[in-house]
């Protein structure tokens, strides 16, 4: 683990990414299958996923930049 990343960030990347390819994933096998309006609900799914993402890092972004101007 490099230094100053905290754990919750390796497990959140982890997590994100799990869910963001899980929800593309069946929202392609649900439009390839004639299921359209499912897929469109599959692929929102995404979205919170890829938010997560995006909080956990500027948390840690914003914990690091406090623990360097100390």
């Amino acid at each position: 683990m490099p230094d100053g990343i905290p754990p919750y960030v390796l497990v959140a990347r982890i997590g994100s990414i799990l869910g963001m390819s899980f929800a593309l994933a069946i929202g392609l096998l649900m439009l390839i299958g004639g299921w359209f309006a499912w897929s469109l609900v599959a692929f929102a799914a995404f979205i919170p996923a890829f938010g997560l993402m995006a909080y956990v890092e500027r948390k840690a972004s914003a914990a690091a930049r406090q623990r360097t101007s100390r």
